[in-house]
C-alpha cells in the first residue's frame, strides 16, 4: 500500500503567496508589467524610461491600497469595540 502511495500521490510542496492582502488586480497588474519592462529594459532607451515610469506607478497603487486596507482593519477594530477612541 505505501508503495502506491508513494507512487501516485503527488509530493509538491506549493509555495505561499508572497503578495500581500492588499494587492488588487490594479496592483498585480501593474506588477507584471513591471516585470515585463524589467527583462526589456536594456532593449532601449525607451524601454527603461518606461520601467521607471511603471516602477512609480506600482508603488503609487501599493500606498493609496495599503492606506486604505488599513483604514479598513482600524475602522472594524473601532466598530467591534477592540480599539478605543478615547484617548
Amino acid at each position: 500500500m505505501y508503495e502506491n502511495i508513494e507512487r501516485y500521490v503527488p509530493h509538491k510542496i506549493l509555495k505561499k503567496n508572497s503578495d500581500h492582502e492588499y494587492y488588487n488586480k490594479e496592483i498585480k497588474r501593474l506588477k507584471s508589467k513591471v516585470i515585463k519592462a524589467y527583462d526589456r529594459r536594456k532593449l532601449a532607451v525607451h524601454c527603461t524610461e518606461k520601467l521607471k515610469q511603471l516602477s512609480k506607478q506600482l508603488l503609487a497603487a501599493k500606498k493609496s491600497a495599503q492606506e486604505a486596507f488599513l483604514k479598513t482593519i482600524l475602522k472594524n477594530c473601532v466598530n467591534v469595540g477592540l480599539i478605543s477612541t478615547n484617548t
